[in-house]
């Protein structure tokens, strides 16, 4: 069999685009992972709220927007976006906790296809984009974040991150590689071979960035996760610039620096105003949360859990050296999906506690690219002993294994979940009984069974969304 050989006008680097996929083939693809999701979080669905839930619904029913101004009200973290959701979703779903599982359930899925269209953006490859897509959507390390109401801080943030990444790779890429209508072919021309860095994405480059600038100050104001999306945007630009053999002067890093300039600038402010907040917090005060070496052994048992891992001395050696043998020896593509898990674990790896997997949704996103990456190698390394049928059959059955391995472990995450919030319905539905025996009462005594699992600090905040109402202070009878 002849080597397929790239064409001379095309960087060694860039992946050859195949034919494109039937759009039928899409929209039963896109159709089958969306019931796959719902299958794997239906009882997450029907699952009430927890814990951190209560009180940002008791906060919304006392929203203000002119709160958000004065930073001198908030001594726990600053995230008015979150703010804003949890207004908007009392506004539109009262005090019912279906409707925002739902929406959970949706941004999940919005996410999935925003990593879909990076992921294709960046290789021109559809096979990447859809193994990605589907790494991602059925990843059970960040499961949690999608099952709890309260984790919309991991997911809201990874949508606006995701969707600055995106337009920032349009404004990079050529304009043969930044169709947003997904018009995947080479154009043969010298622009290819040598990326003009003047005038990125054509002429919608400005368009792109503009988009980008905004979702970078959107997921400013969703969660402190969001310092991170700066450097893996330069991060970003040096591995196109890298794929692509652009030219490098002084010149050429002055101009591409200086259109950070304003991310620089948002950025600066938000840590002020982060620190200024943070540092109040009890996290901070009682020591929850602070710089040490025990990040190291933190991150690396994060890493354990992407690929649902045992947790012994062995698997933790074996992270170690895959991630120090990938920044050594891996392609551009591949130390930028591992600096993406790395970073993006960074921040969470800090607390004292024990890990919490919804953290992990921003850097299942980057384990999900390498995972495709890995997979669409080994075809490669297949097709070179055997038939290209052979190869793509035998990564297709890799991928199913893997898919199916990780649905099932993401589908024991919101089967438990719905048992830790089984007393708070017990909780809430007594709470509804003693209210409607007594409608004008500011308190109300319920038996210690009604208060089993419900923590001290939860208990008037889910009193009162209960009701919907007032608040409602509880006592043990």
């Amino acid at each position: 069999m002849k080597p397929a050989v790239a064409p001379p006008e095309a960087p060694p680097s860039f992946p050859r685009v195949a034919l494109r996929a039937r759009p039928v083939v899409i929209a039963a693809a896109a159709l089958g992972l969306v019931v796959l999701v719902a299958f794997i979080y239906r009882d997450a669905a029907r699952s009430y709220f927890f814990n951190d839930d209560f009180q940002w619904l008791r906060g919304a029913r006392d929203f203000a927007a002119a709160n958000l101004l004065h930073i001198e009200r908030y001594n726990h973290f600053y995230r008015p976006i979150i703010e804003i959701y949890f207004y908007l979703g009392r506004g539109l779903f009262g005090c019912n906790a279906f409707p925002f599982h739902v929406a959970s359930i949706a941004i999940h899925l919005v996410n999935t296809l925003l990593l879909y269209l990076f992921a294709r953006t960046l290789t021109g490859s559809e096979p990447f984009a859809g193994l990605a897509a589907l790494f991602f959507a059925v990843q059970p390390g960040h499961a949690e974040a999608v099952a709890w109401v309260g984790a919309i801080t991991d997911l809201l943030p990874a949508l606006w991150y995701l969707l600055a990444i995106w337009t920032h790779l349009l404004f990079l890429r050529p304009p043969a590689l930044a169709s947003i209508a997904g018009q995947l072919r080479r154009d043969a021309s010298p622009r290819l071979a040598t990326p003009s860095w003047a005038g990125e994405g054509g002429r919608g480059g400005a368009r792109y960035y503009v988009v980008s600038l905004a979702a970078f100050t959107a997921c400013l104001l969703t969660h402190e996760s969001s310092a991170t999306l700066l450097p893996m945007m330069v991060a970003l630009e040096a591995t196109v610039a890298w794929e692509s053999r652009a030219p490098v002067s002084v010149r050429s890093i002055v101009a591409r620096a200086a259109r950070y300039a304003p991310f620089v600038l948002l950025l600066a402010a938000y840590l002020v105003v982060s620190y200024v907040v943070n540092s109040r917090s009890y996290l901070v005060r009682e020591g929850h949360y602070q710089i040490g070496w025990h990040a190291v052994p933190h991150a690396i048992q994060y890493l354990i859990t992407l690929y649902v891992g045992t947790r012994g001395l062995a698997s933790q050696l074996f992270v170690v050296a895959l991630v120090a043998l990938l920044l050594a020896r891996g392609t551009p593509r591949i130390r930028f999906f591992t600096l993406w898990m790395l970073v993006t674990i960074a921040p969470a790896s800090f607390f004292t506690w024990g890990n919490v997997s919804r953290y992990l949704y921003l850097p299942a996103a980057g384990f999900a690219l390498l995972l495709a990456e890995a997979v669409l190698a080994v075809r490669r390394l297949l097709a070179r002993h055997t038939s290209r049928h052979t190869a793509r059959a035998i990564a297709i059955a890799v991928a199913t294994v893997l898919a199916v391995r990780f649905a099932i472990f993401a589908a024991k995450v919101p089967a438990g979940f719905r048992e830790w919030t089984r007393p708070y319905e017990r909780y809430v539905e007594a709470v509804r009984k003693a209210t409607a025996a007594a409608p004008s009462a500011a308190v109300i005594s319920l038996d210690a069974a009604d208060l089993e699992g419900i923590p001290v600090i939860y208990r008037d905040p889910a009193a009162e969304v209960a009701s919907c109402g007032p608040d409602v202070h509880v006592v043990a009878r």
